[in-house]
């Protein structure tokens, strides 16, 4: 026995087994250990790229004028997929001066974000490792009588943060706010053409944004000169202007150096018998397009031209009748039932707008809500006939007319109004009867959309005619095109215009060898009027980028703020402008405004 206690043989397999599970399980909580830092460079640089594109597309969203936009979220995370890891749109946020939505990304993290000048963006990723398959195997029962001191193995979350600090390039315009009443945008010798026995009054400035190349083809000017003849064209020895100031692009506004194209017909507005002096006329100044980024989105869908009846079921009487299903806006009818299965007085009230139409034979509900048993068949088509316009008791906003013939005094509540140019008899907005009253909503304002049944080619136009009495009155601000307010993120861009002509519609073509062009075959007309100084009461901006309007008669076009933007004007008669609102050359005032053109970001975590 006393041999046996000092004999040492086997004394290291003994040792070994009893030190062998703790040096295995030291060994993999090393290897543990090691994957989770490996993971968490991976997860980094996840972060890192997830952050960066989320900060391109939030400068990109910022540019085009999407304050609003969150895409930067959908981004972020998409990022972060495409690096093998799944996170919340909540793990991607936005520090600004004026606040952040990153209390997500701080319950998960409590680190500071490090965001000392604001914009910043910040992306978190986590991972439990306890969901992890390795960590899962260490935390199982130890097995019957091994050693179970080295388990289980820590389950730590980590994470991985980004942000990255950007810098946006914000430039400021200032835009003078001049008492111009009339632009036109053609690049032509007759971008503003008066003839016959013409004469533009206008207690405002004429504005012609026609380039410097108006004469571009050498041929001669009235006057046998080669020299650019600017877009001022008086035809005829009786056309004149009484106008406050010239303004042109090109370098001459007209033959003789500054002078307009007939000094001797070219007067102030007061004292009208004064010539339009030199210092009144303004060349190489440029007037781009003040209406070149408004917006205005068309209502998708069909209306109702016809409902006949389906079945009777009993029913008879007269109600206003709302059909029930589909998706969109309902319509509405008045209609008299008859015991014989007979409609009479019938009234479409509202030709709705559907997305998708209700299933014939339709059910309705009466002007109380009830439903009652009768049942009709509906027709639709893509726009509204003129007549059913005509024939509706007031004209509902937020839909799309074939056209809109205004035959009868006429209120129109706030809101938008789309013609589609669908209607022979009249092809867009039309004021043409006499003795009749055309207005908005005292203290309100409207927008009419002149544009095309979709796929079409023929577009809407605007025709005013006749001692008709207009008084049309522009939004104030934006609205929504049902007339709501719209205060952020606006579908439409509908403050201060009256008429906006689609800028698809077809444009002046034919371009004669004298460098004139002549206009194409449609055209937007204001005529009629009379003498009076009450029958066109217009304030707001009338928009035709790629169209004439054409003036004839008399008359005087009034109201708070008046504009025109035209491709041509082209004037027979002798109308008269006053508070002229569009940028110009001389006036007070000014108006700012801020747009973001650009960005810097860098890693600051």
């Amino acid at each position: 026995m006393t041999t046996l206690g000092h004999c040492s043989r086997g004394a290291i397999a003994l040792i070994t087994a009893i030190v062998f599970p703790i040096l295995l399980g030291f060994t993999s909580l090393g290897v543990e250990v090691g994957h989770w830092y490996l993971t968490q460079r991976v997860m980094q640089g996840a972060a890192d790229a997830a952050v960066i594109s989320a900060t391109a597309q939030y400068i990109q969203d910022q540019v085009a004028g999407n304050t609003s936009s969150t895409a930067y979220q959908t981004v972020g995370v998409n990022y972060a997929l495409l690096n093998g890891f799944t996170i919340p749109n909540a793990n991607v946020c936005l520090i600004t001066a004026s606040g952040d939505n990153c209390s997500t990304v701080r319950s998960l993290d409590s680190r500071p974000i490090m965001c000392s000048a604001p914009p910043c963006m910040v992306v978190e990723i986590t991972q439990n490792t306890f969901a992890w398959l390795t960590t899962q195997v260490s935390m199982r029962p130890a097995a019957s009588g091994a050693t179970s001191s080295v388990q289980p193995i820590p389950t730590p979350t980590i994470r991985a943060r980004s942000v990255v600090s950007m810098t946006l390039t914000t430039t400021t315009t200032t835009t003078t706010i001049g008492n111009s009443c009339i632009l036109t945008l053609a690049n032509a010798r007759n971008a503003i053409q008066v003839r016959g026995n013409g004469d533009i009054h206008a207690n405002c400035g004429l504005l012609i944004d026609g380039g410097r190349d108006q004469n571009a083809s050498g041929a001669a000017c009235s006057d046998g000169t080669t020299a650019p003849c600017a877009g001022l064209t008086l035809s005829g020895a009786n056309a004149d202007v009484h106008i406050t100031n010239l303004t042109v692009a090109s370098s001459t506004a007209g033959p003789t150096g500054s002078s307009c194209p007939d000094a001797s017909r070219c007067f102030l507005y007061n004292p009208p018998t004064t010539v339009l002096p030199t210092s009144a006329i303004f060349t190489n100044v440029a007037t781009p397009d003040p209406f070149a980024g408004r917006v205005f989105t068309k209502p998708a869908g069909q209306v109702i031209t016809t409902v006949t009846l389906a079945a009777r079921n009993g029913y008879t009487g007269t109600s206003t009748f709302t059909v029930q299903g589909g998706t969109g806006q309902a319509a509405k009818f008045q209609a008299t039932i008859n015991g014989n299965n007979t409609v009479t007085g019938f009234t479409l009230v509202d030709p709705g707008q559907y997305t998708s139409l209700p299933p014939n034979p339709v059910s309705v509900r009466d002007l109380n809500g009830n439903s009652v048993a009768v049942t009709f068949n509906l027709q639709a088509a893509n726009c509204l006939p003129g007549t059913q316009f005509s024939a509706m008791p007031t004209p509902i906003p937020n839909r799309a007319y074939c056209s809109m013939p205004v035959t009868r005094t006429t209120t129109f509540p706030n809101g938008i109004y789309y013609a589609e140019g669908g209607d022979a008899t009249c092809s867009g907005l039309c004021i043409t009867a006499g003795n009749i009253t055309a207005q908005t909503t005292p203290g309100g304002g409207a927008t009419f959309v002149l544009t095309n049944v979709s796929g079409g080619t023929s577009y809407a136009t605007f025709v005013v005619s006749g001692n008709s009495t207009v008084s049309l009155t522009a939004p104030a601000s934006n609205i929504n095109a049902d007339g709501s307010a719209c205060n952020s993120g606006c579908a439409n861009t509908t403050f201060g215009m009256i008429v906006f002509q689609d800028r698809n519609a077809p444009s002046t073509t034919s371009l004669a060898s004298d460098g004139t062009v002549t206009p194409a075959a449609t055209h937007n007309s204001l005529s009629g009027c009379g003498n009076s100084s009450t029958c066109r009461t217009l304030s707001g901006s009338l928009y035709f980028p790629n169209q004439t309007l054409n003036f004839s008669g008399n008359g005087q076009v009034q109201g708070t703020c008046f504009g025109l933007v035209a491709k041509y004007l082209d004037d027979a008669g002798t109308p008269i402008f006053q508070n002229g609102c569009l940028p110009g050359t001389t006036g007070g005032g000014g108006s700012s405004g801020s747009s973001v053109t650009g960005g810097t970001m860098r890693l600051t975590q």
